[in-house]
């Protein structure tokens, strides 16, 4: 499976990752004065109303300072609320408001045609075949991260 003349696969990722992000930041950062990390909040926050920090922050990976941050980064912004769980004082569930709406909106119009042109000399089958691949990578590492926390 792995070719020992082959660069890591971690770093290719990596590569990926960080020329994507550094792109991005300049085209979110031009808009709407956010980065790409505070967007993937706004996304999330969008694709599940309602969600705490807590949950967020486990599906971000992101330690509890710079989540906190973003969240209030966000909020002072106008683009988050925070409402308490009526069951639970410590936690809070988020939400968008209209302008986090208006923001999600643009920001995947943008986001969207970013990928478009970044990737552009992969096939829409290469585009599909590479999230297959992507998700399964993610379940693999899910079920190695699990048995090393034993």
């Amino acid at each position: 499976m792995n070719d020992t003349n082959a660069p890591y696969l971690t770093y290719k990722l990596d590569l990926i990752k960080t020329i994507s992000i550094k792109a991005g930041n300049t085209y979110f950062k031009k808009a709407f004065g956010l980065g790409v990390r505070e967007l993937r909040v706004l996304r999330l926050v969008h694709d599940h109303p309602g969600i705490t920090a807590k949950d967020l922050g486990n599906m971000l990976v992101l330690d509890k300072t710079l989540l906190s941050k973003n969240i209030a980064f966000l909020e002072d912004g106008g683009l988050i609320t925070r409402s308490p769980n009526v069951n639970d004082n410590r936690q809070q569930h988020l939400a968008l408001t209209e302008l986090g709406m208006q923001v999600w909106r643009d920001g995947e119009e943008i986001g969207r045609g970013l990928e478009r042109e970044m990737f552009a000399d992969l096939s829409r089958e290469d585009w599909e075949h590479l999230h297959i691949l992507l998700d399964r990578v993610l379940v693999s590492l899910d079920k190695w991260q699990e048995s090393h926390r034993k």
